[in-house]
């Protein structure tokens, strides 16, 4: 009842914004019948009738694909001159699935799995690597911990870049990035209200605003307030986002720009079925049972187990135009995210047949991710003997050190449950340690990149970054920093591109890049020994050859074939944690995104994947396919105009993930899954006012399903729902 009432109420206030909004331009507009131009704008389509969600936005927020990327280079460059993957998902899409979370938009890229934790933080999955929170989730290229949902109503895409980035970013897994792309101020005033709301109690309102001061001066401001709810039942809680973008341009060369990112977030954390969950007396089928009995939308964790957490993100930039061929660009970004996490979960290897198991609490208050970053390179193209060059230099540094309590009663019994009668249990008197500087990550990198146009069709690639990274802990007898690795390495990246038309190159690269140590399980016989809290950084490299091609304008098609490989850290026979072998990943993704013909647009993908551990150690695993990761994926989504109902557009989604195992052993599989989406989108007019209406299924035959198997858990996906939105824009 207290969903609902609140669902009227923030929607019953939207509506009444959205009657206010300016309409001077859409009254102009169609005060003018003969005007079809006019009407097209106030209708907010382009010369070519196709239907846009976004009136005077950039570019970068507009349409089903992007011929430019900014996260796998220094710069912005065409898509067509880089010898890799990357896939950009422009803020249109976005708006028209409803995204709310990391997961939402993934999926639309084949080559991603996503896990999703109702209450936590999505985490992704590249081409079957892990992607590292710390080091893996970007923000126009600079570093942000990934330990909170991010906000996208102040993005304009979303970027996946594939393979190995070291080359970019330095100590990354071998899968790839991902990179946010914020909205820019707009040069016409820009006013848009949206109310959304869904089946499950979320309800709020996003309103998004941009224009320009004065000649100078541009600004874009987004806010949201927010009842934010999960399948699961009473995890829901506030979420509220207020961002600000202001560029100042003093001359023609030089361009500031300011910005900053708050957000407010708490919800009930849901306690997790693992791998670890389980007692060791269970057989492989009563682990299976227990998994496909459980009802995902019933709350396992505690009311007292929240998770509060607040964010602030901000970062300053600048450009300056040297010349008509060079440029020099810098920024320097700030986060502060503070949570206080006292969760219930299911104690280690405890989980009965029957359902029963040991809630534990982990209580660690006042964390704090408080990351510094900064960039700094020079693009220019120049030509030397009618070779031409268009070349990248600069330098990067990070400090991204993690506050937390290293002691305390972290980890105490609230008493038994039950995952399929969960009981109420009182809140243990926990207690913990002042928090403390507990891990720094420190590195420094120069780095060079040259695009060498030998002809009008041949080009070569390459990139060299010199990196030093030292890792400082206090994981050690008498809690006091130490340094436990510090080494530079350099990591290069070469390719080779043909483009015997516009808009069609065909590549193969070369990149070799660094991972970061994963962390010793504290289940690991070796956990503590000697001060090592980590295992060391290690070389991965990766061979891609592929094609990418325009086939119509606006629709771009692209296909890879790629061998990854990076060493194994996983579980010997004598249970220690090491490196004890490879992960070689082998496969073939193909990707159409845009629109075919006239108003039928497509985001469609499949991945085939090869993965393997060899060369183990373990006999157990040698040979194995990596747990987690499926042998096929395959996505389609379709957005049509229905050209008999003027405002109507249909959409749906069908998305497939294969058979996967749960661990390395291979003794637990996990059954695949197909979601299908179904969806509509409609836009009228109320006086001068053009409104857009969308509501989104997901999971429209309701099925049941693990959605990924992040950090050894069993995540499903949600049942059926509803999204719903009506927005107003000029």
């Amino acid at each position: 009842m207290t969903n609902y009432h609140l669902t009227t109420s923030i929607t019953a206030m939207a509506i009444a914004c959205l009657t206010l909004l300016p309409n001077v331009a859409l009254a102009q507009a169609n005060s003018d019948p003969d005007s079809e131009t006019a009407e097209r704008a106030s209708a907010g389509r382009d010369d070519t009738g196709s239907d846009k969600a976004i009136v005077v936005v950039g570019e970068r927020e507009s349409g089903y694909t992007s011929t430019t990327q900014s996260g796998g280079t220094f710069g912005e460059q065409s898509i067509f001159d880089s010898p890799f993957s990357v896939t950009v998902i422009p803020q249109e899409v976005l708006l028209d699935q409803q995204v709310r979370a990391l997961g939402d938009i993934a999926r639309n890229d084949p080559s991603t799995i996503v896990s999703t934790p109702p209450g936590f933080n999505d985490t992704v999955n590249v081409r079957g690597y892990n992607l590292d929170n710390s080091t893996s989730y970007r923000r126009e290229g600079l570093i942000f911990q990934n330990q909170v949902q991010s906000p996208f109503e102040n993005k304009a895409a979303v970027e996946i870049i594939k393979g190995p980035t070291s080359v970019r970013y330095g100590f990354t897994p071998p899968g790839g990035v991902i990179n946010y792309i914020l909205k820019r101020p707009t040069d016409t005033p820009y006013r848009f209200i949206q109310a959304f709301g869904d089946s499950i109690g979320s309800a709020g309102v996003h309103v998004d605003l941009g224009g320009r001061v004065s000649d100078q001066v541009g600004f874009r401001v987004n806010a949201v307030v927010s009842h934010e709810a999960s399948f699961v039942e009473g995890v829901s809680g506030p979420r509220h986002m207020l961002s600000a973008f202001v560029e100042w341009t003093p001359n023609d060369r030089l361009t500031f720009d300011f910005e900053g990112e708050y957000q407010y977030r708490e919800l009930e954390q849901q306690a997790t079925i693992s791998v670890g969950s389980f007692a060791r007396s269970l057989t492989a089928e009563e682990r299976r049972n227990l998994v496909e009995a459980f009802d995902q939308t019933t709350f396992i964790g505690q009311s007292w187990g929240t998770y509060p957490t607040s964010n602030f993100i901000g970062s300053v930039g600048a450009r300056y135009e040297i010349s008509e061929n060079w440029q020099v660009q810098a920024r320097i970004q700030k986060m502060r995210l503070v949570r206080d996490q006292q969760a219930a979960g299911i104690g280690f290897g405890t989980l009965q047949a029957n359902g029963d198991f040991e809630s534990e609490i982990f209580f660690d208050p006042a964390q704090v991710r408080d990351p510094l970053s900064a960039e700094i390179f020079v693009t220019g193209a120049f030509d030397t003997l009618g070779v031409g060059h268009e070349i990248a230099f600069g330098a990067s540094v990070s400090r991204n050190p993690l506050r937390f309590s290293l002691g305390g009663d972290c980890c105490l019994t609230a008493g038994i449950s039950n995952i399929f009668n969960p009981v109420d249990l009182p809140l243990p008197p926990a207690t913990a340690t002042p928090t403390v500087d507990a891990l720094r990550f420190n590195q420094d990198a120069v780095f060079v990149s040259d695009l060498i146009s030998l002809t009008d069709e041949f080009k070569l690639f390459g990139a060299l970054r010199w990196t030093r990274q030292e890792t400082i802990d206090r994981f050690n007898a008498t809690e006091t920093l130490e340094t436990t690795y510090e080494d530079d390495v350099f990591v290069p990246n070469v390719g080779v591109l043909f483009t015997p038309a516009d808009n069609l190159t065909f590549y193969g690269s070369y990149s070799e890049g660094v991972t970061a140590g994963r962390q010793i399980p504290s289940s690991a016989a070796n956990f503590g020994l000697d001060s090592d809290a980590f295992l060391e950084p290690t070389a991965t490299q990766q061979f891609e050859v592929g094609i990418k091609a325009e086939i119509v304008p606006g629709a771009i098609m692209s296909a890879a074939y790629f061998d990854i490989s990076q060493p194994l850290a996983t579980f010997d026979e004598n249970n220690v944690f090491d490196y004890i072998g490879n992960q070689d990943h082998r496969g073939a993704e193909v990707t159409l995104t845009g629109e075919i013909v006239d108003g039928l647009r497509l985001i469609a993908g499949g991945l085939w994947l090869d993965p393997v551990i060899s060369n183990s150690s373990n006999l157990a695993i040698d040979g194995n396919r990596p747990g987690g990761v499926p042998e096929f994926q395959l996505n389609l989504f379709a957005d049509y105009e229905v050209p008999f109902a003027e405002g109507l557009a249909l959409n749906g989604g069908v998305f497939f993930t294969d058979d996967r195992f749960a661990n390395d052993q291979n003794t637990f599989e996990i059954d695949g899954y197909i979601r299908v989406d179904l969806g509509m989108r409609y836009r009228f007019d109320v006086g001068y006012q053009r409104l857009t209406a969308r509501l989104n299924v997901r999971n429209l035959l309701d099925k049941d399903f693990v959605e990924g198997t992040a950090f050894g858990g069993f995540l499903f996906g949600a049942p059926r729902t509803a999204f719903f939105s009506l927005a107003a824009e000029l």
